[in-house]
């Protein structure tokens, strides 16, 4: 490990009574020394008793430095950038974390490590899905899977070195006056965005496999469902911004809606351009049982309909944003 640095944890927060502080217990349960930390929670206007647990947490923690900051806006890019300018004048190293995620033991330690050692300007690990209920779980299942998530790697947790995104991140202080903070319109892409920038300007982002960090999915059709619409209009607004697609599988779910909807319209004359649609159905039943097989849990089954929910919802969200001439006006919500 190199020496340690000072480091500002930032955390937009919005109704976390029930994981704020366990999220802040789970990045302080490990070897890297509370004087050097510092915690900027920003906080959207929450309704919940969030604000009464922090409170809390402090007088019991008096040698943690915890400080909350108003997020009048409720958008979590805005959050992050509210809270990115709170930080300590004397930090070196900004680690991103989401209130309602528990962090393995030493997370801090390892991002910093993995940061240093491959000289990387963001370094971070694996969206680790829990599954608590049986939706959940099969959630879980297709976030894991090629089919559902193409080859992200921050979500297949099969490789480590340097890559186009991580999940959460931690950064050098200093990319942020290098590139500039989040993009708060292209919430809830905020995060690939900002990596976008870090390589077009010569960094680098290092995935560190070996760091997982649980993430609960949604846990309902209805949630999924939203979640993944609001990825895909994210993701378009970013390569409108950008003006190009860094990987296939931004443009897969898209094609696959508009395409099955004119298989669909033409099986009307021929039953024969039914196949395409037949064929996909099929795969996805096909993995969604060997799944089940494997990990001889039925939850997995209904892992055909969250494929199914996630490619079309994605789709739908990035074809919409396609149709508007600008990037919307208003500011996407936590």
């Amino acid at each position: 490990m190199h020496s340690f640095r000072s480091v500002s944890v930032i955390i937009p927060a919005f109704n976390e009574e029930q994981t704020i502080v366990r999220c802040i217990e789970s990045l302080i349960n490990g070897d890297y020394p509370l004087d050097l930390l510092e915690f900027v929670v920003a906080d959207g206007g929450s309704v919940d008793k969030t604000l009464e647990e922090i409170g809390e947490f402090q007088n019991k923690n008096p040698q943690l430095d915890v400080k909350v900051v108003n997020n009048p806006l409720r958008s979590q890019g805005y959050g992050l950038n509210i809270a990115i300018d709170n930080v300590s004048t004397s930090s070196e190293i900004i680690v991103r974390a989401d209130a309602h995620s528990i962090y393995p033991r030493n997370y801090i330690y390892d991002c910093v490590n993995t940061l240093l050692t491959n000289q990387a300007d963001n370094a971070g690990g694996v969206m680790f899905p829990v599954g608590k209920t049986p939706f959940q779980k099969a959630v879980a299942f297709s976030m894991t899977h090629p089919l559902g998530v193409g080859n992200a790697k921050f979500h297949l947790g099969n490789y480590s070195g340097f890559v186009d995104t991580v999940y959460l991140g931690c950064f050098r202080k200093e990319i942020f006056k290098e590139v500039g903070l989040f993009d708060p319109m292209m919430t809830p892409n905020e995060d690939a965005e900002l990596n976008l920038r870090i390589i077009k300007c010569g960094g680098k982002i290092y995935l560190n496999s070996d760091i997982k960090v649980e993430y609960f999915p949604r846990r309902s059709i209805k949630e999924l469902l939203v979640q993944y619409f609001r990825y895909g209009c994210g993701r378009c607004r970013t390569v409108k911004k950008h003006g190009r697609i860094t990987s296939y599988r931004q443009i897969v779910s898209p094609l696959w809606v508009m395409s099955s909807l004119v298989f669909i319209g033409m099986g009307m004359a021929s039953k024969l351009f039914f196949i395409p649609v037949a064929v996909y159905l099929s795969i996805i039943f096909l993995i969604s049982i060997i799944g089940t097989l494997k990990s001889k849990d039925m939850s997995i089954l209904m892992s055909s309909v969250c494929f199914i929910i996630m490619h079309y919802a994605w789709g739908i969200g990035f074809i919409n944003e396609i149709a508007k001439n600008s990037n919307p006006s208003g500011v996407p919500r936590l």
